[in-house]
């Protein structure tokens, strides 16, 4: 019977956020626990907020404005959980496609990203993400220079 109670109370919370207009953020959420027939059962939730938008990060060189393709990038992202600490997470390395551009992750966070440029040269960007918006990067190499705009979610142009 408990199990049941929790599991009305959280479809019930689910509903209301999509109701207060939070719908298309992602919710993630996990319960695991012991049921029993004794008062003494456990419940545990923990769930994080996705952005549903994520990190676009475009490498350019700064002299001929040309993409940098297959450049490393390195990322992480610290993010609350649902008690208010922050969480990080090893995003992975990943490689700059054919026009320069690289995507990571979409929880709503700070995102750190370090980019390998020539002559093994580190380039670090530190950038937040909003809710339901894309965060555009350019960096400029290797000047360093970089930029910072929001898009639409799904609109896939920076």
């Amino acid at each position: 019977m408990k199990n049941q109670t929790v599991a009305v109370v959280l479809v019930v919370a689910i509903l209301m956020a999509f109701v207060a207009g939070l719908g298309s953020s992602a919710f993630l959420m996990k319960s695991s626990g012991t049921s029993g027939t004794t008062s003494s059962a456990t419940t545990s939730v923990q769930c994080s907020t996705a952005a549903a938008g994520g990190v676009r990060l475009q490498v350019l060189n700064s002299t001929s404005g040309k993409p940098v393709t297959s450049a490393s990038v390195y990322g992480s992202v610290d993010f609350p959980d649902c008690s208010n600490y922050y969480t990080s997470t090893t995003l992975g390395t990943a490689m700059t496609n054919a026009t320069g551009f690289v995507s990571f992750g979409s929880w709503i966070g700070s995102y750190h990203l370090t980019v390998q440029g020539p002559h093994l040269t580190n380039y670090f960007v530190d950038v937040s993400t909003r809710p339901e918006k894309v965060s555009c990067v350019k960096l400029y190499i290797p000047s360093g220079e970089f930029t910072v705009n929001y898009s639409q979610t799904f609109s896939f142009t920076c």
